[in-house]
């Protein structure tokens, strides 16, 4: 019995200990057209999910996606450019960018849009703010 009581506090401190490696962030960048000349932007804007394959495997990395969304703001096609782990990034990350719906920005006219885009997916840090902060670093960095 005080054995199983003795290893009680060290595994919540072995997962503690982990947990605080844990933090994972998403940084999206709009390559063509920017953001602020798009004709479809995402209708809701907050940081995109993690996927959890990639997560669950600590996978960071990058890639950039080719998207087409036609005149009713639906997405037609994904297609994959560059990505870095090669083929590990392509899968779950067209998941996410599939999820997304879009709306007419602002002044526009619905017309078929083709997006070049950049999704960051970056693990690590001691904070949440510092995860975001080595995404937008990583972000800077060539994806090939």
């Amino acid at each position: 019995m005080n054995y199983k009581k003795a290893l009680l506090p060290l595994c919540f401190l072995s997962t503690g200990a982990l947990a605080a490696n844990n933090y994972a962030s998403v940084e999206l960048t709009h390559l063509q057209p920017t953001k602020t000349d798009s004709t479809w932007l995402r209708e809701k804007q907050f940081m995109p999910r993690y996927p959890i394959e990639l997560a669950m495997k600590g996978v960071a990395g990058c890639g950039v996606f080719n998207v087409e969304v036609d005149e009713n703001g639906s997405t037609e096609r994904i297609t994959l450019i560059s990505s870095v782990p090669e083929k590990v990034i392509s899968k779950p990350a067209i998941n996410v960018i599939k999820d997304w719906d879009w709306k007419l920005a602002e002044g526009k006219m619905p017309a078929s849009e083709e997006k070049l885009l950049r999704l960051d997916f970056c693990m690590g840090g001691s904070s949440q703010e510092e995860s975001l902060a080595k995404c937008k670093q990583q972000a800077t960095m060539a994806c090939e």
